[in-house]
């Protein structure tokens, strides 16, 4: 590849730079090697964030920006370089000062020269770097820091002279708040971009862009063109021409001056200066080419797709997750539910209806978790933990705890009709509320997501109503109907459930 660098030519090789990449794992330290090539690094230096991703729309990456939340620090920063990703997150239970401190000091000495430290803080209110951080990073060689979360000791980052992009500035620290899942190692995502390591990051008062290293040397040879059209562009409308005329010109039909020779100044005018015109070379037509190679196996269209369009594809499989346990365990608690509505066979009729449904919502959503590059824990244990509804105990058994039959001697019933049908209800809104939010963030973005999750939302509404109806008649005597209907057969699923060919 170009630019490329072994171990053997790492030391000669001016075109790129070999890092070998120490980070900590459960099993103590491993390396990982990341080649960073010098001209595209230096291309990168040559363009702003905004024609940047003038050129990644190009190619078909629509978002590779982040928004307008992330400040940077002070006006006229600038950095680029090759991204090292960091990841933390919540600890609620609060992990000892040594312990949260020494992992902090451990990353900032393993992260490499020349490197941007991106960092995903996943909700912690807090500030990741100040001072002693910024001091240490810049000691190391690293350009700037991106970070998905807080930084503090502001009113000393222009004297250290450590660049940052943090999402917010807040004077409460890190320590203590927050574990560390993994620093340099694997991909994170802020605001749905996948940043990993090796992917190139170039900030400036405009903001941030990432560059995918999959297609960094692509972009690196548009930068010349571009820069070059942009100059004669700016340069000619400077000096009276029609602003429509000259976009024909010099953008549209790329003509060149017989004067224009390359910038070599950031000044537009510089580059109209007699000399030899320089052909303009031409631009590959951007097809449907994206940052997933042919023959890659790790990465996925789909998924590429999803980013490019702003979705956190980690936090929606995790969310789907989250989701299809709720169903599953749903579906087996109201196996107990119906079986104590012992007398009220409308009631377990309505309660089987519901019940069935929410096993076909297990089944319709599970494929869309594999699919996203998920998968479901491999023991139940964790499944059912990662339900994301309560748990719907049969009342009075002590959150299920409570055996009961003939051989304890049991000979009532736990829990009344009233008692059950509350459970049933507020199951369902929880379900409702939780496919809404499915549907939330994946509406524009994720059209297969959405499209499941609307059809098990539609059930999960209905469900609702049902329920509604019976507490409101069996507990206050007023009639709230439902206009729930027997379905075509029993658990039917009439919106979720996965007919084949032919089965009307």
């Amino acid at each position: 590849m170009r630019g490329e660098t072994s171990i053997a030519d790492s030391a000669s090789n001016s075109r790129g730079q070999l890092f070998v990449i120490n980070h900590h794992c459960r099993n103590g330290y491993s390396s990982m090697v990341i080649t960073v090539h010098d001209h595209i690094v230096e291309a990168l230096k040559s363009v702003y964030t905004g024609a940047l991703t003038d050129i990644l729309d190009g190619l078909g990456l629509v978002t590779q920006s982040l928004s307008h939340e992330f400040l940077p620090i002070g006006r006229g920063m600038r950095f680029v370089g090759p991204a090292y990703p960091v990841e933390v997150r919540p600890n609620p239970l609060a992990v000892s000062h040594g312990k949260s401190a020494r992992g902090l000091f451990e990353m900032l000495g393993s992260v490499p020269g020349g490197h941007v430290v991106v960092v995903q803080m996943n909700g912690i209110e807090a500030s990741i770097f100040g001072d002693l951080s910024m001091t240490a990073l810049k000691a190391q060689g690293a350009v700037g820091a991106v970070i998905d979360g807080g930084a503090r000791d502001i009113h000393l980052a222009k004297e250290i002279g450590f660049p940052m992009v943090p999402r917010f500035i807040r004077p409460q620290g890190f320590i203590q708040r927050g574990d560390w899942v993994s620093w340099g190692r694997d991909p994170i995502h802020v605001e749905g971009i996948r940043i990993a390591p090796g992917d190139y990051v170039v900030a400036d008062d405009s903001g941030v862009v990432i560059v995918p290293a999959e297609v960094a040397d692509q972009v690196a040879e548009a930068v010349t063109k571009l820069t070059d059209k942009e100059t004669i562009l700016r340069a000619e409308i400077a000096m009276g021409m029609n602003p429509a005329e000259a976009f024909d010109r010099y953008y549209v039909n790329e003509e060149v001056p017989a004067d224009y020779r390359p910038p070599t100044t950031t000044s537009a005018s510089a580059a109209l200066a007699p000399s030899a015109p320089e052909p303009a070379a031409a631009t590959p037509s951007a097809g449907y080419r994206g940052p997933v190679q042919p023959g890659d196996l790790t990465r996925r269209a789909g998924i590429e797709q999803l980013e490019a369009r702003g979705l956190d594809v980690v936090a929606l499989r995790e969310k789907l997750i989250d989701n299809a346990a709720a169903e599953f365990t749903t579906y087996y608690y109201y196996t107990i539910l119906r079986n104590f509505l012992a007398g009220k066979e409308d009631y377990k009729a309505i309660t089987e209806d519901a019940r069935l449904e929410d096993r076909s919502h297990f089944e319709l959503i599970f494929p869309r978790i594999y699919e996203l590059g998920g998968t479901l824990p491999f023991d139940i244990r964790d499944l059912a933990d990662r339900a994301g509804c309560a748990d719907a105990y049969l009342p009075n058994t002590n959150d299920g705890k409570l055996t009961w039959g003939l051989s304890t001697g049991e000979s009532f019933s736990p829990a009344n009709a009233t008692e059950i049908l509350t459970v049933l209800l507020e199951a369902e809104r929880c379900a409702v509320r939780s496919w809404w939010e499915i549907c939330d963030m994946t509406f524009g973005k994720d059209p297969r997501t959405y499209e499941l999750a609307m059809r098990i939302l539609n059930e999960e509404i209905e469900h609702e109503a049902w329920f509604i109806e019976l507490l409101s008649m069996e507990r206050d005597g007023v009639a709230r109907p439902s206009g729930h209907f027997k379905r075509g057969g029993v658990g039917d699923a009439p919106w979720s459930r996965n007919r084949p060919f032919g089965d009307g």
